[in-house]
C-alpha cells in the first residue's frame, strides 16, 4: 500500500513536524499529487487507533481502496480528535475527511461532496432481548426512550416523526444527565428504559457484548442515510476521480465486502438513494 499514516495528532489539529501544514494540496512528486486525508479518532469501527497503535476502520480501508484506484494522487492519513477533521478542511489543510457525514444543505454549501456515498449510517432500535414487541417507531409511543440531544440527529429524527404522526406523539426526552452510551444501554437492559434509537455504525454491539447486556438491535433500521467524504472548495477534480472510485467499489464489490468486515453485514442493501 502506498498509503503512510504520518501522525497520530490527538485533540488538535496542529500537528507538529508535518510538511506542508496549512496546505490541503502537499506536493506533487513525479506526477503524483500528495494531498492530506483525516478521519476521526474513536469512531470505532469508522475509524480508530487499535490497540497495537495502528490506525484502522472501516472509512480507513474505504480510503486506502479509493487511494489505489487514483494513481496520480497519493493519500496521507493523519487521524485527529472530534471537529478537527472538519475545522482542518474549512482552513485549507486537508484535503479530504472522512467522519460518517451525512450529505447536509450546509455541507453542500462549505464543501465538495462526491455524488456516491461511501458508506451507509443505519438508525436503529436497541431493545431488551426478550422483547418482541417493539420493532417500529410506531411501537415506541407511549414507552420509555433513552435520553437525547437536543443538537443531534436522532432529537431530529424524532421530532420529525411526531411532526408527522400528529395523533401518535413520541416521548422526547432531552436531559441527558451526560451519561455515556453503555450507560443508557445499560439502562434499558436493566428496565430503566424501553429502548434507545442510535446509529448502530458505532461499535454498539461489541459494547453490549463486553458488558454482558441483554439487549438486541431490531433487525429493521428505522432510518437510512448514505455517509460521505467531504473535499476541500478547489478540489474539483480529485472530488470526481473519488466519485468514480467510490462507484468502482461498489460495482466490484469491495465496498459490499468492507461493510462485512466492519459491520458484520452488507449495509449497502439497505441504502435506496
Amino acid at each position: 500500500m502506498k498509503k503512510k499514516v504520518l501522525a497520530l495528532v490527538l485533540g488538535t489539529i496542529l500537528a507538529a513536524g508535518i510538511t506542508g501544514c496549512g496546505k490541503a494540496q502537499t506536493s506533487a512528486d513525479g506526477g503524483v499529487t500528495k494531498v492530506l486525508v483525516a478521519v476521526e479518532n474513536g469512531s470505532k469501527p469508522l475509524s480508530y487507533i487499535d490497540d497495537d497503535g495502528n490506525v484502522v476502520g472501516y472509512e480507513v480501508d474505504v480510503l486506502k481502496a479509493v487511494d489505489e484506484l487514483i494513481p496520480e494522487y497519493e493519500f496521507d492519513l493523519e487521524i485527529v480528535d472530534g471537529d478537527a477533521t472538519q475545522i482542518g478542511l474549512e482552513t485549507g489543510k486537508y484535503a479530504l475527511i472522512g467522519g460518517g457525514l451525512y450529505k447536509t444543505a450546509e455541507r453542500k454549501e462549505k464543501y465538495l461532496l462526491p455524488e456516491t456515498i461511501c458508506g451507509v449510517s443505519t438508525i436503529k432500535m436497541f431493545v431488551r432481548q426478550d422483547d418482541t414487541d417493539l420493532k417500529t417507531l410506531d411501537d415506541l409511543v407511549g414507552k420509555k426512550i433513552t435520553p437525547v440531544s437536543a443538537n443531534g440527529g436522532i432529537y431530529n429524527l424524532l421530532v420529525s416523526y411526531n411532526e408527522e404522526h400528529p395523533d401518535k406523539q413520541l416521548t422526547i426526552d432531552v436531559s441527558d444527565g451526560g451519561f455515556t452510551t453503555a450507560e443508557y444501554l445499560q439502562g434499558v437492559d436493566d428496565g430503566t428504559y424501553d429502548a434507545m434509537v442510535i446509529p448502530d455504525n458505532l461499535g454498539l454491539l461489541d459494547t453490549i457484548s463486553q458488558l454482558g447486556l441483554s439487549v438486541k438491535a431490531v433487525e429493521e433500521p428505522v432510518k437510512v442515510n448514505g455517509t460521505f467524504f467531504a473535499l476541500a472548495k478547489g478540489q474539483e477534480d480529485l472530488t470526481q476521480k473519488v466519485d468514480e472510485a467510490l462507484a468502482t467499489l461498489i460495482e466490484n464489490g469491495t465496498l459490499s465486502e468492507l461493510n462485512i468486515k466492519w459491520y458484520g453485514e452488507d449495509k449497502l442493501v439497505y441504502y435506496k438513494d
